[in-house]
């Protein structure tokens, strides 16, 4: 039986990330998927925003204990530390990327930081129980050798689970730790398309516009993509995050606003300037034409009306086109999940309260933030506040 001094369960952004800062260290790393890093891989619409210099608290569901986490390892630490591995870096609106803006140099560094580490890497292995006995964690579960089930265990004096969650390609395995005591939040889709009531979408899938998004005290302004059976994009994104963390409830209503640069008045004002044309004429040139037909549809109009009559109606439209929130998208097409372990029973150091020198990091825990690079950040972050204790008892 294989022994080490730390094994990595889970070999997505965290659990790559805390084996490239574990130099000298015998480390397993054990990937369920065939490789590592595939929904890294998706990150950010394939470009991989790995942190955000706006790096405000209120961006994840649990502020007070995330922020005692940035203060030792924030969005700066995260930047030296790939250009340390030699990633060059950018800065497109306060989000970082790789320079290439291409997740697969970033998995590139990871790996070939994870080899110059001497990391054992066991991808196609999927693990079914972690148990502590005399000080020892022995890992076990099934992978297949020449189409055969065969079964494994490892050892080792640490255990981490960086599993993440089922989200796109991931994995749920926090019963590998609710096995140990732990309690945890069932995972919900956060980050993932909203479903809607199809009357006011009808006609509209695969439609992007930029739009502001108004959901209870929330507010985005960000691309909106209309899908048959509601509405995607990164506003509607942080939307569902507050779903998920059930601060706003289905059957609330979702506003679209498709000229938030502009107040109601001002928006009445530009559509007076176009004269007495009809309604159908009115917002050529400014909307996709199939916008245009809902648009007409919701204020109740007929495109053969004379526009000045109508226009105020219109511009109340154009600014709180409203939709009735009905659900979520399920886990395939979320970016990430809101649940996990429960965070009050870890320490500072993120191990568990329950079994000595067991952790967790990233998603596997109860932390989930916004779009913009913060779950990746909270990667990085809980990664390397463990490796920093691993690298002190060793």
């Amino acid at each position: 039986m294989k022994r080490f001094d730390v094994i990595i369960i889970g070999g997505g952004a965290s659990g790559m990330f805390l084996a490239s800062e574990l130099a000298g260290r015998r480390v397993a790393l054990i990937e369920a998927n065939d490789r590592v890093g595939k929904k890294l891989l998706a990150t950010g619409n394939g470009k991989c925003n790995l942190t955000n210099l706006d790096m405000n608290i209120v961006h994840y569901n649990r502020p007070s204990f995330v922020e005692t986490y940035l203060d030792r390892f924030d969005a700066y630490d995260t930047i030296a530390s790939f250009e340390r591995m030699g990633l060059i870096t950018k800065v497109i609106d306060k989000r970082v990327y790789p320079y290439s803006e291409c997740a697969s140099t970033v998995l590139d560094i990871l790996r070939g930081a994870m080899q110059k580490c001497g990391t054992e890497v066991f991808t196609g292995h999927i693990v079914n129980s972690v148990e502590y006995f005399a000080d020892t964690y022995t890992v076990s579960g099934v992978t297949k050798v020449d189409g055969q089930t065969k079964s494994f265990s490892f050892t080792a004096d640490n255990v981490v689970l960086a599993t993440g969650s089922n989200a796109t390609f991931g994995r749920n395995s926090n019963n590998l730790f609710t096995a140990l005591g732990h309690t945890n939040r069932e995972f919900t889709p956060a980050l993932v398309p909203i479903k809607t009531n199809k009357e006011p979408i009808k006609g509209l899938s695969g439609v992007r516009v930029k739009a502001g998004v108004r959901c209870g005290a929330r507010y985005e302004v960000g691309e909106v993509l209309f899908k048959d059976f509601g509405v995607s994009g990164i506003a509607v994104f942080n939307m569902s995050s507050e779903i998920a963390r059930g601060k706003l409830k289905i059957g609330s209503n979702l506003t679209i606003d498709f000229m938030p640069e502009y107040s109601v008045g001002e928006v009445e004002n530009l559509l007076r300037k176009r004269g007495n044309v009809r309604v159908g004429e009115l917002l050529t040139g400014t909307f996709h034409s199939k916008v245009v037909d809902r648009i007409l549809w919701a204020s109740g109009v007929s495109p053969d009306d004379l526009a000045q009559p109508k226009i105020s109606a219109i511009a109340r439209t154009i600014k709180t086109y409203t939709l009735k929130i009905e659900g979520l998208g399920d886990s395939s097409l979320s970016q990430v999940m809101s649940g996990g372990l429960n965070i009050r029973e870890f320490d500072h150091n993120l191990m568990s309260m329950k079994s000595k020198n067991a952790f967790a990091i990233g998603e596997a825990l109860d932390v989930d933030g916004d779009c913009g690079g913060y779950n990746l950040q909270w990667a990085w972050t809980s990664a390397r506040v463990v490796a920093e204790y691993i690298r002190k008892q060793y």
